[in-house]
């Protein structure tokens, strides 16, 4: 079955409009018409089947027949991410949206390769937001909030205190992530750094530890920036995120 993206306030009394990109996709590329049977979700991860019951120029009314509230997780993971080139940057968001991550925090650093102009800020991150709920569309998964990028000290600085917090760092030689969750409680909400290309600089290792972070390892092998980023992710959803019923 078809999926579409759609906002939770285009769904009233049993009846959504699909319009914009969405209504596009179904109507020129897909050519779906009246009585075809597709599947909503929206920015919440809630998943509605229903049946097309008409066609407009600009948007498809949809009546609901079944509606499916997201599941809950208690972790809320939010993936800060040093900005990577292109490609690379692309595949995290993806990667991380299907992995299930709340938040991706991209981040300019020290060794930060491409640094995004001021004015081109609100053009990549709604690009990442596209990426991110086509990602969540195939997967399941509810699309992560995707904010904009800022610079290392900023985003420090706007972690709420009661987080987890874990940066992953080539240069860890004493902590792996095994050893730390071996101690760690089950978390709340929990933020990992994870550096650009050329890792972190040594005085933002000291910066971010002082703000509450913990150092810890993925192991001996120095991994590609966006393949430390999606075994983090992953390794951090395997150890702490515990699955819950359905939101009400």
């Amino acid at each position: 079955m078809r999926r579409f993206f759609i906002s939770s306030q285009a769904i009233v009394q049993g009846r959504a409009q699909l319009s914009g990109e969405e209504f596009h996709h179904l109507r020129h590329v897909l050519r779906l018409g009246r009585s075809a049977r597709i599947a909503l979700y929206d920015e919440r991860g809630a998943t509605y089947h229903g049946e097309i019951l008409r066609i407009a120029p600009t948007y498809a009314e949809v009546g609901i027949t079944k509606h499916q509230s997201a599941v809950s997780s208690s972790l809320h993971l939010t993936l800060a991410q040093g900005t990577l080139k292109g490609r690379q940057m692309d595949l995290v968001i993806e990667k991380a949206t299907e992995l299930g991550v709340y938040a991706i925090a991209p981040f300019v650093s020290a060794f930060t390769v491409v640094r995004i102009p001021d004015d081109k800020r609100a053009e990549r991150t709604a690009r990442w937001q596209h990426i991110a709920r086509a990602a969540a569309k195939q997967s399941g998964s509810p699309p992560p909030e995707i904010r904009p990028p800022q610079s290392f000290p900023e985003l420090l600085h706007s972690v709420p205190t009661p987080s987890g917090k874990l940066i992953f760092s080539e240069r860890e030689r004493t902590l792996h992530l095994k050893e730390f969750a071996r101690h760690a409680t089950q978390f709340d909400s929990l933020h990992i750094l994870v550096g650009p290309e050329g890792g972190f600089a040594p005085e933002e290792i000291e910066q971010a530890q002082a703000a509450g972070f913990v150092s810890v390892s993925l192991g001996a092998s120095v991994l590609r920036a966006e393949t430390a980023s999606i075994t983090a992710v992953a390794l951090c959803q395997f150890l702490w995120r515990d699955i819950r019923s359905p939101l009400p």
